[in-house]
């Protein structure tokens, strides 16, 4: 079989299994909690008395509860998919540098052009946690399994049109439509590569509070506590056992930045997701902060025909939108040094972003009230906005837009649900017109895909438009070469469409404590792997 990636190497001892958000109202344990706001306040120590990282467990702090264990139904990116990443081990491994290295899957690749078939040859030997062995009509079976579950990924195995098993230990896929991003998705933080075994698919209610992976970890769930604490302790049935870095694993969920980090004073945490407001009192700590650039953050119109709120039907309304909000200020007030402004979707350097669009959409209140009284609504209009803190501070930034478009005459109710399942529900019944989000900085495929698709979860009203549609396509079709450049036609149509009101790229900040190791990212993995931590020696 020709690989579009080449011949693939396997490395058995440099494996790892690997590798898209905040309302306070999950339980945290009492004494924990007690100890992490005093250490936020000043107890705990100071950089000097900070204690090295614990080579046999690594303590890691989420601002949200998984909304399962089960990969089909987690969602991807952080945090959501960290249970995940520790207990299922993925077709496609995605290094932290961004290239794509083997895990249940030693060789893959389209086959012709077009990006329509795609081949897999599975590893020999490997067994899942509960003993049963990896096999083609296995990963065959989980696929089905997906695209049925109703999760936020299952469009994307839908578009899987058959799963050909040819071979004990190889398949091939043919796509409904073109995906150039296949390999990529295979890896961990998408969740549809990491593959649940025969026996857990026998049962899957068991899925969400256990696991029944072939990676480093299974959940201990005697210790764990859901939605407060996960334990993960060594798969005795791993394939590479050397990979294993930690004989404990545990994920706690610390809804408040400030007490997380008064926890990692304390010594009862060494790894967390922060926000910028809190980067600084990190490094003053004495800790290991880390940046780099992750999101763009956005407002989505949802209701981009107007059918609920007729003034968002007009382009001249949503643009007026765009020019109402002072980009420099906000980014500056939310995010200080760790962010930039923006006026389109995707980070700089991914394939269609196109730089020439920067400032498309100057700061200008009279121009945004012109278009306003052009389009009929000289005196504004009403909507509601949902923010839901799948990142912190989303529901600030959705405070601070909503003033500027105050000043326009146009009201933004802001509803901020109180958990995922009600956030998700709220979409799919067109609860809300509007949403504050923060999406990482994917390939345009995979934006577009998310959040432009018909039936898309991040689509709720299915608008849909010819130009739209035919760069869609054109793009997921074209060859590497090519795709950017139709991709940043796609990105231009967006922008002046008035589709979204981009606001920011935006940093993400990772806390660490001295001596953990393996805390690295690239563009194309933005999410640091807990399963590459290690505990620096000596």
């Amino acid at each position: 079989m020709t690989s579009k990636y080449g011949e693939i190497v396997v490395d058995r001892k440099s494996h790892r299994s690997a590798v898209p958000r905040r309302v306070r109202l999950w339980p945290v344990g009492g004494a924990l909690l007690v100890a992490a706001l005093v250490a936020a306040c000043g107890g705990g120590g100071s950089a000097g008395r900070i204690a090295a990282q614990n080579p046999d467990t690594l303590t890691i702090a989420v601002a949200a509860p998984p909304q399962s264990l089960n990969p089909a139904l987690a969602g991807n990116g952080d945090p959501l998919i960290i249970p995940v990443e520790l207990a299922y081990d993925p077709l496609i491994q995605l290094k932290p540098d961004g290239s794509l290295t083997p895990g249940l899957a030693t060789k893959w690749g389209y086959v012709g052009s077009g990006n329509k078939v795609f081949e897999l040859t599975l590893r020999s030997g490997v067994r899942f946690s509960d003993g049963s062995s990896l096999t083609a009509q296995g990963v065959a079976d989980y696929f089905a399994y997906f695209a049925k579950a109703g999760g936020l990924g299952a469009s994307r195995v839908q578009n899987f049109e058959k799963v050909a098993v040819t071979g004990p230990l190889s398949l091939r896929i043919t796509l409904k439509s073109a995906n150039p991003e296949l390999a990529y998705m295979l890896t961990p933080g998408f969740a549809i590569g990491n593959v649940i075994s025969p026996n857990g698919l026998k049962d899957p209610n068991r899925l969400g509070t256990s696991t029944a992976g072939a990676g480093q970890y299974v959940l201990d769930a005697g210790q764990s506590v859901t939605n407060q604490t996960y334990v993960f302790t060594p798969n005795p049935h791993f394939w590479n056992p050397e990979a294993i870095n930690w004989k404990k694993v545990v994920v706690k969920v610390i809804p408040d930045s400030n007490a997380a980090l008064g926890a990692m004073r304390a010594g009862q945490v060494d790894y967390m997701i922060s926000n910028t407001k809190s980067a600084d009192a990190a490094k003053q700590a004495g800790f290991d902060v880390s940046t780099w650039p992750y999101l763009f953050g956005h407002i989505q119109l949802l209701d981009r025909d107007g059918t609920q709120v007729k003034a968002l039907g007009d382009v001249r309304v949503r643009q007026a939108l765009n020019h109402a909000i002072d980009r420099r200020a906000l980014v500056k007030a939310l995010f200080g040094k760790y962010a930039s402004p923006s006026d389109q979707i995707l980070l700089p350097g991914a394939d269609g972003h196109d730089p020439s669009l920067n400032g498309r959409y100057g700061y200008d209140p009279a121009k945004a009230k012109s278009l306003l009284r052009q389009a009929g609504y000289p005196n504004g209009f009403s909507l509601v906005m949902a923010a839901y803190n799948l990142q912190p501070g989303e529901t600030d930034a959705a405070q601070a837009v909503a003033g500027h478009w105050a000043k326009i005459g146009v009201n933004a109710k802001i509803e901020v649900p109180v958990s995922i399942s009600a956030y998700t529900s709220g979409l799919t019944g067109r609860k809300y017109q509007a949403q504050m989000f923060e999406y990482g900085g994917l390939p345009m495929y995979l934006v577009a895909d998310q959040l432009l698709s018909t039936g898309s979860l991040f689509n709720p009203f299915d608008n849909s438009s010819p130009e739209i549609t035919k760069l869609m396509r054109e793009g997921a079709a074209a060859d590497d070469a090519s795709r950017p450049e139709i991709y940043k036609r796609l990105q231009k149509v967006l922008v002046e469409q008035a589709w979204f009101v981009p606001f920011a790229s935006i940093d993400k900040v990772t806390v660490s404590r001295p001596g953990l190791q393996g805390v690295t990212s690239s563009p194309r993995s933005p999410d640091p792997n807990p399963v590459y931590f290690t505990a620096a020696k000596g």
